[in-house]
């Protein structure tokens, strides 16, 4: 992290950049994480909706204020849920009534958003289908770790879950090469080894990788036809990583995980 080498914790650059970025804490608070997973959502359905009239369609520019004002607008509604319900976070206790409506609710109606600002009513075909891999990765973001262990909870239900995501994941590449949907299908198949290595391994590195990689991937795939798309994602994620290493000294969202060289 170039951040870390120019201000490493405990030096002068880091202690004055710590006390400025703690005047932007309210600002980070409409910025979290979860957006990566709902926005994704949002712009796959703008992709499906604009993939019907051109199946082979890559790396397109021309939405891009539609979908730089629609995932706006989600982050605003986002954040009015989630101070209006306490849906998260979700894998502290017990998962809400709530909080099971709205992973089940928001991304239907945001993956039909997307679809309708681009495709209109006329041909409203198979946008919910993305809430398969949306619940998937929920799941198992449901799993509970064992702070006192550093470890998977056994109380955790890990099998269960991950074997529900397991078969979420290869529903969604079945139903994407029948909709000729190649982001779904490609990107369900290319998420389900971390599904798998989850479901047999017990380290606590297996859920973490199976908690980022898949959003990755997902994100990355629906960013290869709504090229704009990855502008906002790279912002989220650098500042979210840079506020996070001031803040709280962590580094956050990463692509790597606790303790890997452990053993499995």
């Amino acid at each position: 992290m170039l951040l870390a080498r120019y201000a490493p914790v405990g030096s002068q650059r880091y202690e004055k950049l710590a006390q400025t970025i703690k005047s932007f804490d309210k600002i980070i608070e409409w910025l979290p994480a979860q957006l990566f997973g709902i926005w994704s959502i949002f712009v796959a359905g703008m992709a499906a909706g604009k993939a019907q009239s051109d199946r082979f369609y890559f790396w397109d520019w021309n939405d891009w204020l539609i979908g730089v004002i629609g995932i706006i607008a989600i982050a605003l509604l986002f954040r009015i849920i989630k101070n209006k319900f306490k849906i998260f976070p979700y894998s502290d206790g017990e998962i809400s009534l709530k909080s099971r409506g709205y992973h089940l609710f928001m991304p239907i109606f945001v993956s039909y958003l997307g679809y309708l600002l681009v495709a209109g009513f006329g041909s409203m075909v198979h946008a919910e289908i993305y809430v398969l891999p949306y619940l998937a990765i929920y799941l198992f973001h449901t799993i509970k770790i064992d702070n006192s262990k550093n470890s998977i909870s056994s109380e955790s239900k890990k099998h269960i879950k991950s074997m529900t995501s397991i078969i979420l994941l290869i529903i969604a590449v079945v139903i994407g090469l029948i909709f000729d949907d190649p982001v779904l299908s490609t990107a369900s198949l290319v998420s389900l080894p971390f599904l798998i290595v989850l479901l047999f391994g017990k380290h606590i590195r297996h859920l973490e990788r199976a908690k980022f990689y898949p959003i990755f991937i997902f994100s990355m795939f629906v960013a290869s036809r709504e090229g704009w798309f990855l502008i906002p994602l790279m912002l989220l994620f650098f500042i979210l990583r840079s506020y996070n290493y001031l803040r709280f000294q962590k580094v956050y969202p990463t692509f790597g995980v606790t303790n890997d060289d452990a053993s499995n």
